[in-house]
């Protein structure tokens, strides 16, 4: 079990997006409903993650160009 004692839950993850983003847009093609643009970068929705948003925003990290976006345990920000 992880630090914050909920490996299962994905709504115990959070995600970020640095400023490292180039607006490529594959996060928006994989995952549109946990990843928006603001600007000129993208940001999380702060769309709930179920299991099946935690596995396609762990897809759009992982295709990231510029690996910009990260997701790690821990609640998301209020």
């Amino acid at each position: 079990m992880g630090e914050n004692g909920r490996d299962g839950d994905p709504a115990a993850w959070r995600i970020e997006v640095s400023p490292r983003c180039i607006s490529a847009g594959l996060c928006l093609a994989i995952a549109p409903d946990h990843v928006e643009f603001a600007g000129v970068r993208a940001r999380p929705t702060g769309a709930p993650l179920d299991e099946e948003g935690l596995a396609t925003v762990r897809a759009a990290a992982d295709r990231c160009p510029v690996a910009a976006i990260t997701v790690e345990p821990g609640l998301a920000p209020a």
